[in-house]
């Protein structure tokens, strides 16, 4: 029974590796994107702290559990709507992932939340960085 315990632990923790890698790479997608945001710099946020912000709130949004493989596929829709250029780029995306998100609406709406998620987090980083002065 150990046995047993020990390898589905070992299978939950290298799962957990491979999200912990696709968050990353939306991370990345975000910082990048951020590094350039003139809003960032007037009011001093670090654009890595804001993008760990907004990865830790859509991994809290996705279906599933932490660790499971099935939200690897969210990561990477996430780290493509981030890294569009155009709004060409933007509706190949929408319809590369369609299906995962279930319709063409809901995939247009979880691509405009990254936006809504970075401006919250611009709000807790500004928040916090008040409640620092004081």
């Amino acid at each position: 029974m150990t046995k047993i315990m020990t390898v589905i632990f070992a299978a939950l923790l290298l799962s957990a590796c491979g999200s912990s890698k696709e968050q990353m790479s939306l991370k990345e997608a975000l910082t990048a994107k951020l590094e350039g945001d003139s809003d960032l710099k007037d009011y001093k946020l670090n654009p890595a702290d804001v993008a760990d912000c907004v990865v830790k709130g859509i991994s809290e949004s996705l279906p599933g559990f932490p660790g499971d493989p099935r939200r690897n596929a969210y990561f990477d829709a996430y780290a493509k709507f981030v890294a569009v250029k155009s709004p060409g780029d933007a509706e190949k995306a929408i319809e590369e992932y369609t299906n995962l998100f279930g319709s063409a609406q809901q995939a247009r709406t979880a691509a405009v939340s990254v936006t809504d998620y970075i401006m919250g987090c611009m709000g807790a980083g500004l928040e916090q960085g008040t409640a620092e002065e004081d």
